[in-house]
């Protein structure tokens, strides 16, 4: 079995005491009840997505990521909708 290295964008969630954590190369995103416990579910469920897929599937579906990922905030124009 091969390794590979993912990305994950990890977070406390706002509206709850759970962590999220998003990857970055794949369309997954799981929680935990800590930063640590969400690292490990995301492992898991990266795992798990890629038991199921086959090669071609896999490569339809792999965003590959060069180098350290960054976080920034921006700004943007939100419907009025979001401010009531």
């Amino acid at each position: 079995m091969s390794k590979q290295n993912i990305h994950a964008v990890i977070y406390k969630d706002a509206e709850s005491d759970q962590w999220v954590a998003v990857c970055l190369e794949y369309e997954v995103t799981t929680q935990g009840d800590s930063e640590e416990h969400a690292k490990e579910m995301m492992k898991e469920a990266v795992e798990l997505y890629l038991e199921d897929i086959g090669r071609e599937e896999y490569e339809l579906l792999y965003q590959a990521i060069e180098g350290e990922p960054r976080i920034h905030e921006l700004s943007v124009h939100a419907l009025a909708i979001l401010h009531s």
